[in-house]
C-alpha cells in the first residue's frame, strides 16, 4: 500500500537583515512606486543587469528575465504593471518587485531576507490536492504536471478538467486516492477528523493545512506551497505580480470616498455575510469598500446589526440578491431603495483565498464601488 503524507504548510522563516538608507541611493517614484537605478540595485547586493530589452536578475532559486511587463520563470510568466523605464540615460526598475524576486521586502529601511529551507530530496511527483484553493495554487505556480488528482469542488482552472476526481472535498475516496499511488497529499482547513484517525490507523501520516483568513497569509501560503513543491521561482516571481498589482490598485484608490458596503451571502431567518476575521474583508477593504460587518468575526449577522449599520451599497450572487429584494424586512435599507444592489456572475471568484481573488476579485468589487476608478485597472489584471 503507498504511504500518504499530508504535509502541513506552515513553514517557519527566519530573516537577515541589510540596513539600506534608500534616500542615499539613485531612487525616482512614479504612481505611488519606488523605482531604483540598476546601480543602486548592484550597491544593495542584488545581481541585476540588462541585454538589449531584458533585464536578467540571478538570485537564490535561480535566474528571471523581465521582459517587457513579464516576469518569466522556468514554469511560469507573470505579469506586472510598474514596467521600467529610461531616464537621464539610466535604466530604472520596481524596488518592491525586485526585492520580492530575490525573497526580501523593505521594512524601516533594512532589507529583510526570508530564509526558505528545502530539501530536493522530497519534492514530490505525484501530488493529490484536496482542496481547490490549494489546486489553483499549484497551477498558477506551474506544478499542474505534478497534480493527480482533485476533489469535484476544484474546477478553476479550466485546465483542472483533465485531473482525476478522488471525491468530494469533504469525503475523498481512500481508495480511489491510494489507487493514485501519490507522493504527496495536501488539504486545507475542511478536512475532516475521521479521515485523518482512518489515515493514522493505516500508519499513513496526516495534518492539515490552515485557510489564509487574510492577504498576507495568502502571499505566505503561495511561498510555503511553492517551498514544497519545488516552486520557489515562481512563489516569488506569482507574489511579485500580485503585489505589483496590489500596490497600483492602493494608488488608482488612494483618493477616493469610501463607501459603506454589504456582500450578501445569504438572507432571511439568518444573515450571512464575511466578518473582519476572513479574507473576502481584507478583498473589500483593498478595493476601497468599508465592511459594515467589519467588527464581527465568522459569517453570521443580524438583521438589526444589518438595519443599524444600512450600507450605502449592496452585492451578491442573482439568488442572494432576489431572496434580499423579496423580504419586507429589507426594503428599508438605503442600498434598496436607492437601487444599489449589484449582481455577482461568479462569486466563486471570492470564494478561494488564492490568485483569482486578488486579481479577477478585487477588481470586481472596484467596478460596484468605484466604477470610475475601475476603468483605469481594465485589462490590468
Amino acid at each position: 500500500m503507498s504511504k500518504i503524507i499530508i504535509y502541513f504548510l506552515l513553514f517557519i522563516s527566519s530573516y537577515s537583515m541589510n540596513y539600506v538608507n534608500i534616500s542615499r541611493l539613485d531612487t525616482l517614484s512614479r504612481k505611488g512606486t519606488i523605482f531604483m537605478s540598476i546601480n543602486s540595485f548592484h550597491k544593495i547586493g542584488v545581481d541585476l543587469n540588462s541585454s538589449k530589452d531584458t533585464f536578467i536578475l540571478n538570485t537564490d532559486v535561480g535566474k528571471y528575465y523581465l521582459k517587457g511587463s513579464r516576469i518569466i520563470t522556468p514554469h511560469r510568466e507573470y505579469t506586472y504593471l510598474s514596467e521600467p523605464f529610461v531616464s537621464r540615460g539610466k535604466y530604472y526598475l520596481p524596488l518592491e518587485l525586485i526585492l520580492e524576486l530575490n525573497g526580501a521586502h523593505l521594512e524601516n529601511n533594512r532589507i529583510m531576507r526570508s530564509v526558505e529551507p528545502e530539501n530536493p530530496d522530497t519534492f514530490p511527483k505525484r501530488v493529490i490536492s484536496l482542496s481547490p484553493g490549494i489546486t489553483e495554487k499549484i497551477f498558477a505556480l506551474g506544478g499542474e504536471d505534478l497534480l493527480v488528482g482533485r476533489t469535484s469542488f476544484a474546477v478553476y482552472p479550466e485546465e483542472v478538467e483533465n485531473i482525476d476526481i478522488v471525491g468530494t472535498m469533504f469525503e475523498p475516496n481512500l481508495e480511489v486516492m491510494l489507487d493514485k499511488d501519490p507522493d504527496m497529499v495536501i488539504a486545507e482547513t475542511h478536512f475532516r477528523e475521521k479521515l485523518m484517525l482512518t489515515l493514522n490507523s493505516l500508519e499513513i501520516a496526516a495534518t492539515k493545512y490552515r485557510s489564509p483568513t487574510n492577504i498576507p497569509e495568502i502571499h505566505r501560503s503561495i511561498v510555503d506551497l511553492g517551498t514544497l513543491l519545488g516552486r520557489r521561482p515562481e512563489a516569488r516571481g506569482l507574489n511579485a505580480s500580485l503585489k505589483d498589482k496590489i500596490s497600483y490598485t492602493r494608488y488608482i484608490l488612494k483618493d477616493q470616498e469610501i463607501p459603506r458596503v454589504y456582500y450578501v451571502l445569504g438572507s432571511g431567518k439568518t444573515d450571512i455575510t464575511p466578518g473582519g476575521d476572513t479574507f473576502i474583508n481584507s478583498l473589500m477593504e483593498l478595493a476601497g469598500g468599508d465592511n459594515i460587518a467589519r467588527e464581527k468575526d465568522g459569517w453570521r449577522y443580524s438583521l438589526e446589526e444589518l438595519i443599524l449599520n444600512n450600507p450605502d451599497i449592496i452585492f451578491g450572487s442573482q439568488r442572494s440578491i432576489d431572496n434580499m429584494l423579496m423580504e419586507e424586512n429589507y426594503r428599508f435599507l438605503t442600498a434598496i431603495k436607492n437601487k444599489k444592489y449589484y449582481i455577482i456572475a461568479d462569486d466563486s471568484i471570492f470564494n478561494l483565498p488564492g490568485p483569482r481573488a486578488l486579481t479577477q476579485g478585487i477588481y470586481e468589487m472596484v467596478k460596484i464601488f468605484h466604477p470610475e476608478s475601475a476603468e483605469k485597472l481594465k485589462n490590468k489584471y
